[in-house]
């Protein structure tokens, strides 16, 4: 119950702006959730051994997800300055041993959660971009949904033990084909930019295979900090970072299948 009821506050007030408020209202609600899950993320870095402020991750995942959101040279010269100042620390005397290689998971962190959110809110900004962006929250939380019921079911064979041991096999697939059920029905319901009937399916099971791989790939960086959580903000949750890093590999994904196929 607790799980659920922490699920409905997070959703409600998420579907509230994005269907009720405008594109930039909901970019601005975007920047917040953004700045949390970076910190998160960073948080991660710190326990993995490398003491680089979380505010600092944070920030530049903010200012990222900004530069892609206004677009043109902007995200590339962002990227740039971020870059440097990372590889500079990195690469001082006082960084600890190990240091380079935590720096670029620390930029890959950047990358990641301000590009998605940038993305997200690109989204959003589309004709019909309620339609875009309520379609990946839905083949996203069917899959997470139905991956933890299916898999507490019948799940027998381990997904990725050393990654993430409480994934199986049968666990992903019965949440990638919970996916392909909530798009179509997204589908047929809204008219979602760039799918129609018949590509519905396929593009189903393509954002709920990215959504697997950004579950996964969390995973890698929580197994390396040694938690199993990245905080414990949701009740019954754990972190923000842990309830949306599906959405922020498939975001960026409906995006690119977007940008080279409709837009």
């Amino acid at each position: 119950m607790t799980r659920l009821v922490s699920a409905l506050l997070l959703a409600a007030p998420v579907l509230a702006v994005l269907f009720f408020a405008s594109s930039t209202a909901f970019f601005c609600l975007v920047i917040p959730l953004v700045f949390r899950a970076g910190w998160e993320f960073h948080k991660l870095v710190n326990l993995s051994g490398w003491r680089v402020g979380a505010w600092e991750g944070a920030l530049d995942a903010c200012v990222f997800a900004l530069a892609v959101w206004v677009g043109g040279l902007m995200p590339g010269a962002v990227m740039l300055v971020i870059l440097l100042r990372v590889l500079y620390k990195a690469l001082s005397g006082k960084a600890p041993e190990g240091a380079r290689a935590l720096a670029l998971m620390s930029l890959f962190g950047v990358v990641w959660v301000g590009g998605a959110g940038g993305m997200i809110s690109l989204l959003r900004a589309l004709p019909e971009g309620r339609a875009a962006v309520f379609f990946v929250f839905a083949i996203v939380w069917a899959n997470d949904i139905a991956a933890m019921y299916v898999g507490k079911a019948i799940g027998k064979r381990k997904l990725a033990p050393r990654i993430s041991p409480g994934k199986t096999v049968e666990g992903a697939i019965g949440g990638i084909l919970a996916g392909v059920l909530a798009g179509v029905v997204v589908t047929i319901w809204m008219d979602v930019p760039g799918v129609s009937a018949w590509l519905a399916a396929p593009v189903s099971v393509y954002l709920g295979l990215a959504a697997l791989a950004g579950d996964l790939s969390e995973s890698i960086v929580k197994r390396a900090a040694g938690r199993k959580n990245s905080s414990d903000i949701i009740p019954g949750h754990g972190g923000l970072l842990d309830r949306v890093d599906g959405l922020l590999a498939a975001a960026p994904a409906f995006y690119h299948f977007l940008y080279w196929t409709a837009l």
